[in-house]
């Protein structure tokens, strides 16, 4: 499609998309409907999970930030595996656990990757977002009233004048750089390792020196070797009082390993001095260096090893430390997590240390509290979750068995000196103890059918009855690719007793990532097989036997053409398929995949050729983290389809299936014409999804179609875009897709100040 088009064509277009999109609003709703659901109670050893359907925690980093206007700090957790932002309300009169999860607050935020800090750099009383952008750091200013917003201030990313030019402050996606007033003048600065070596920069800001406030982000390298202190570039081992202009311990400045970084500063001597809380790469024990100088003008004169005394930081891999006054009640702890970037290189699972000051001096005497914070008031299965509903022992109620990729064995540093971490997989047995209208749920079996013994990753498990004697048997997907075949030797209507498992059932093998799914088909009387794999694609075997003794053969690898694979994300797709009925009883099946968007199809048929009708790649604009794995089932008997979304990080998203709205500006103020806006109405900015990643510019035209703002972004499917100072009123948003799909999408937006 040509992307340079005259005017007048455009503003035709416009008007003909604009036309239908009015008549679909008019007459059409969504075949769907969704909202997020706090409920059902899931009880666990007794204890109820405040936040059960949280979708759990991985490698995390927290800002506090006044959520709901009731000058209470909340929290903000962001999760880097999937870039998932979870908020949480903080209640003070809840003695156990003061924080509720609030997803309904995520549509406030712009797009975070990698890292993000809220700190506020204009001395507002709003914190303010600084994040990862390629090349280094975005800023976006808070400009909200009774709830937060924000508006980017730096494109593409924050300067420094280094040398002789202003040029990018470089921050790697595996750096965390500390972001903080160093210099007592009242706006921030920024020291972070130099990109490709030892030392620390120190950039100042000159906002305060150049205008007298701290509106601005102005940034001076001033210091190249902050701290006066190296790292080895091959492993965590610190050089005190040694820079590459001084004699003494000589690091090449030119070394070009340094691999990331985590910094904290904390005044660990009471001495009113920030010392630095340094984390590394591969490494379970930050660095505590001690500061002889200020905060400016720092010299690290001395190391400390294992701290804090009473229980030393030891934390699989790469521990980023934050101090934070998490209980709003003046004092800082400090939680730490990992900041491994790369999937298999943590726990998973007690993965977040919080530890309390119990000092009543200004030296601070910190004791660990837990080492699940927030974690154990949610389903989390360490990596990966794989919820499926059954009724598992026969009793009218829907139960959930949900599987992982595997909980952490252990970590450990081999002969090359690289960190690796082993896990094995397990299966969780909810039982529902409530009702078919009020379910509830109860941890019945932490290692359902003993399939830790396997030694297996990536758990997930099928139900049939494949021996016609009226129980459920088990197969059981996993990394491999393979089945396993466990026989239930149970009667019907008792909980499951199995016969010893059997590898390579029926010699099925997808490859790896097996997920299989058993379903009976329109018109067939036997059950068939459908398998995710790891390429993105699903695999159909028919059952050429009978009910008591099924034989499945492979029928096709490409079922359907779904594919699920999105080669700018990854180069596997590890497809999840999920079969259910619409309300005309036609079959639906939503995919999800390693990118976390869920594919949904219709038109499905068994024929060997056929193409399934792809009505989205984004199902519902729902986003909850990366290699999602759906199931659809009605808990409560309403009559509407609840969603249950298993991600990486290990927990289960619930989303309560409701009366479908209209399609165009729903509850939550998304529209959904092939691009999703919101907020909307909107005032400074607004946030633009789009179906799928792709090279993206987007026109705003007024109604007369006047070209009023444009902008472009290569390989998105997430913008925010800044309406600047348009007067209010009505506008139309044109969305073209440059490269590869040339697809053209409109909505509407309406401009209010």
């Amino acid at each position: 499609m040509q992307t340079h088009m005259r005017p007048r064509l455009l503003f035709l277009i416009l008007i003909k998309l604009v036309l239908f999109l009015n008549l679909s609003n008019a007459q059409n709703t969504n075949e769907f409907g969704f909202l997020p659901w706090h409920g059902p109670d899931v009880f666990v050893h007794g204890v109820k999970l405040d936040n059960a359907w949280a979708g759990g925690l991985n490698n995390v980093q927290f800002g506090k930030i006044d959520l709901n206007d009731d000058e209470i700090d909340d929290l903000i957790i962001f999760d880097r595996h999937g870039d998932r932002l979870l908020p949480f309300i903080f209640n003070p009169e809840s003695a156990v656990n003061p924080y509720q999860y609030a997803p309904e607050y995520r549509r406030f935020f712009p797009p975070i990757k990698q890292w993000f800090q809220l700190v506020d750099y204009n001395n507002d009383g709003k914190p303010d977002i600084f994040t990862y952008t390629p090349g280094g750091i975005l800023a976006f200013k808070n400009i909200g009233t009774d709830h937060p917003a924000f508006e980017q201030v730096v494109d593409p990313y924050i300067t420094s004048f280094q040398g002789s030019i202003f040029t990018n402050l470089l921050v790697t996606y595996v750096d965390y750089p500390v972001i903080q007033d160093l210099d007592g003048d009242g706006d921030l600065d920024i020291i972070t390792f130099w990109g490709l070596g030892s030392y620390v920069d120190l950039h100042q800001n000159m906002s305060m020196e150049l205008y007298g406030n701290a509106d601005s982000l102005v940034f001076h390298k001033v210091e190249g070797c902050w701290g006066r202190f190296a790292e080895n570039p091959e492993s965590n081992e610190i050089y005190l009082d040694t820079c590459y202009q001084k004699s003494g311990q000589m690091i090449r400045k030119s070394d070009p390993k340094h691999t990331g970084s985590t910094f904290c500063l904390i005044d660990m001597n009471g001495d009113g001095i920030n010392d630095l809380i340094l984390g590394d790469v591969d490494y379970s024990d930050p660095a505590f260096l001690i500061n002889g100088g200020d905060d400016f003008n720092a010299f690290m004169t001395s190391q400390i090893f294992n701290y804090p005394e009473a229980s030393p930081i030891d934390l699989w891999s790469f521990p980023l430390v934050q101090h934070i006054d998490i209980s709003n009640n003046g004092k800082k702890e400090l939680l730490v997590s990992p900041f491994d970037p790369g999937l298999v290189k943590s726990a998973g699972y007690n993965s977040v240390w919080m530890y309390e000051d119990i000092s009543e001096s200004v030296v601070p005497d910190f004791r660990l509290v837990t080492q699940s914070f927030l974690q154990n008031t949610m389903i989390d299965m360490g990596f990966g979750a794989h919820p499926v509903f059954v009724d598992i022992n026969q009793d009218g109620l829907t139960d959930m068995v949900v599987g992982n990729f595997g909980f952490n064995d252990s970590c450990i540093v081999n002969l090359n000196g690289q960190l690796k971490c082993y896990y094995t997989g397990r299966l969780h047995l909810y039982i529902n103890n409530g009702s078919t209208t009020n379910p509830s749920f109860i941890l019945a079996d932490a290692d359902f059918a003993g399939a830790s013994a396997l030694r297996l990753r990536g758990l997930y498990p099928a139900f049939a009855d494949l021996d016609g004697n009226g129980s459920l048997d088990m197969i059981l997907g996993n990394e491999t690719g393979s089945l396993w075949h466990f026989q239930n030797l149970a009667l019907p209507g008792q909980m499951p007793v199995y016969a010893t498992p059997v590898n390579n059932w029926q010699s099925i093998d997808v490859g790896a990532n097996s997920t299989p799914v058993f379903l009976k088909f329109p018109g067939e009387e036997t059950i068939s097989l459908v398998i995710g794999n790891s390429d993105g694609k699903l695999v159909y075997y028919r059952n050429s036997g009978s009910i008591a003794n099924t034989d499945f053969e492979m029928i096709t690898d490409f079922f359907g053409k779904v594919n699920v694979t999105d080669p700018q994300v990854s180069y596997t797709g590890h497809s999840v398929p999920c079969f259910f009925e619409g309300k005309e009883g036609e079959l639906n099946l939503l995919v999800g995949s390693e990118s976390g968007m869920i594919f949904h199809y219709k038109n499905i048929s068994t024929t060997t050729e056929a193409t399934f009708d792809l009505v989205s790649r984004h199902f519902m604009y729902i986003s909850e983290g990366i290699r999602t794995s759906p199931g659809v089932i009605d808990l409560n008997s309403d009559g509407f389809p609840d969603l249950a979304i298993g991600n990486y990080s290990g927990g289960v998203v619930l989303y309560k299936g409701t009366t479908p709205g209209p399609i165009g500006i729903h509850e939550n103020e998304k529209v959904q014409t092939g691009i999703c806006i919101y907020p909307n109405p909107a005032k400074e900015t607004f946030v633009i999804e789009f179906e799928s990643s792709g090279d993206w510019e987007v026109r705003i035209i007024d109604i007369h179609g006047k070209v009023m703002k444009r902008q472009k972004a290569e390989r998105i499917s997430r913008m925010q875009f800044d309406s600047g100072n348009l007067p209010a009123g009505l506008y139309y948003v044109i969305a073209i897709e440059n490269q590869y799909s040339k697809l053209m999408s409109a909505s509407k937006i309406v401009i209010i100040r």
